[in-house]
């Protein structure tokens, strides 16, 4: 699809552009810095946590202990995990801005954009890493090498989730765009946040006590929608009063209405379908579209009025970064509303990351809940079902390829799921079941003794999942148990 925009967001800060001029994209990434966000970490606070590499920095040191990661406002830290080795993953930037990573002197499985590296150094191009670079680490951590263009900023929009320079930005134009009268023009493909900026916009201005009135043009047919925008008492004009008029996908207005849009934004009145006298038109106008305006089909005159602020909502390929946040977001919202936590496993959150969502957020969204449903449901997670033609999902393997130790390693990066263990491996659940049974350091819970099961959870916490791990057992099957015994049960 082309992009929908020859031109970045408006900024409001730039005192050579006026509120009407288009700011070029910069053309060069010396100014950018280099950035490690924390995509998926075992502890869900740790996710979006970010290290912010000085401009033209030395190598950046990836091991147990560094380098620091934080979030916004927050405190520092390492990855801090035991799967994450002390010897460093080095991350070198070149002159072009390619970055090579350097394997570390361990046996830490580090991956690649979904693909395990094996050769001692491995040199990413300057387009790949502004695609940014999804680096597994330890079977357990995600990373994202991207770029930055400002320091992280704390989210005063709580509905527009991002720690991108580009979700940054939005947040900025918005909170200015919302300060002003002028009307808006929301751009960007489908289901990257066009709707959700109109309603931040609406809630940060001085109109949020009034109505936000939603219209879909291509929802409505034109026989309708003079009716539906300009209608006496009923019309969306009437109903925002001095509220706002958002019109979603307005490339899609008839020639008829795009004219009266036009004279609305000229003279501050219309007509209402079938009245004799003009009535003020004092909602604020915001239009939406996901394909270009420019190409001749559209009232020009209209055009020119909307731009006179234009907000670029970027695509998520282009804020890869933002997926792990995002995630979590809808994982959470999920939770929520059933009341339940399932958990998803690495593998799975590193295909999410490694996709380029054409759906955008919106189809990332489905996509998360459509997995937390089946997971919840005790449903294998068919990825094929889930994310249609996505590459680099694990190929079905043989049980009698793996090793003991490939399958206890699944076991430990997986929180000791069984679910989570068996897709990453590539196998069936059953089939992981007896993997499981003849491995010779993996115990069913009727196997130990309940003094050492309580001797465990006294020295993890109580953590189940940390228990689990010490003990070598399946987390679902500790977990049943600790449920048992609460309940009186001798299980």
């Amino acid at each position: 699809m082309q992009s929908p925009l020859k031109h970045a967001p408006l900024s409001l800060l730039d005192a050579e552009n006026t509120l009407a001029s288009p700011v070029p994209v910069p053309s060069g990434r010396a100014a950018q810095m280099l950035a490690l966000t924390i995509l998926w970490h075992p502890e869900p606070a740790r996710i979006g946590e970010q290290f912010i590499a000085p401009t033209r920095a030395a190598d950046i040191a990836v091991n147990r202990f560094a380098p620091l990661f934080a979030a916004v406002a927050g405190d520092c830290a390492p990855l801090d995990h035991r799967r994450i080795a002390r010897d460093s993953l080095r991350l070198r930037r070149h002159r072009d801005d390619g970055v090579s990573l350097l394997l570390p002197q361990s046996r830490m499985r580090v991956e690649l954009n979904g693909a395990m590296l094996a050769a001692p150094e491995t040199r990413c191009t300057p387009e790949q890493v502004d695609a940014g670079l999804v680096i597994g680490l330890g079977g357990v951590v995600l990373l994202c090498v991207h770029w930055m263009d400002r320091l992280p900023q704390p989210s005063a929009i709580g509905s527009l989730v991002g720690v991108s320079g580009a979700a940054i930005r939005v947040r900025e134009l918005i909170r200015q765009v919302a300060a002003t009268d002028l009307p808006v023009l929301l751009l960007g493909e489908a289901g990257s946040g066009k709707e959700l900026a109109a309603q931040a916009i609406h809630q940060a201005s001085a109109r949020c006590r009034s109505p936000m009135v939603t219209v879909n043009m291509a929802t409505v047919g034109a026989a309708l929608a003079e009716a539906d925008l300009f209608g006496a008492g009923t019309g969306a004009f009437a109903q925002a009063r001095d509220g706002i008029v958002f019109l979603d996908k307005i490339g899609f207005a008839p020639p008829v209405v795009q004219a009266m849009l036009r004279r609305v934004l000229q003279t501050g009145e219309y007509r209402p379908s079938g009245a004799r006298m003009k009535e003020a038109a004092r909602a604020r106008l915001i239009g939406a579209s996901d394909h270009d305006l420019h190409d001749g089909s559209f009232n020009q005159a209209l055009l020119r009025r909307l731009e006179a602020l234009v907000v670029y909502l970027p695509p998520l390929r282009e804020r890869r970064c933002d997926i792990g946040v995002l995630a979590l977001h809808f994982m959470q919202s999920w939770s929520a509303r059933t009341g339940c936590t399932p958990e998803l496993p690495v593998a799975f959150m590193s295909q999410l990351c490694n996709h380029d969502w054409p759906g955008n957020v919106r189809q990332l969204g489905s996509v998360v809940q459509r997995a937390m449903s089946a997971v919840q449901a005790g449903q294998p997670l068919d990825v094929d079902a889930l994310m249609p033609g996505v590459a680099g999902r694990p190929a079905r393997t043989r049980p009698n390829k793996l090793s003991p130790q490939a399958v206890l390693d699944a076991l430990e990066a997986n929180g000791w799921l069984i679910r989570n263990a068996a897709l990453a491996l590539g196998v069936s659940r059953p089939s992981m079941y007896k993997l499981m049974e003849a491995h010779p350091a993996i115990r069913q819970i009727g196997q130990i003794a309940p003094a050492e099961i309580e001797a465990a959870l006294a020295a993890h916490g109580g953590d189940p999942g940390r228990c689990a791990a010490a003990l070598k057992t399946p987390s679902e099957a500790l977990r049943r148990y600790l449920r048992g015994r609460a309940a009186g049960k001798v299980l």
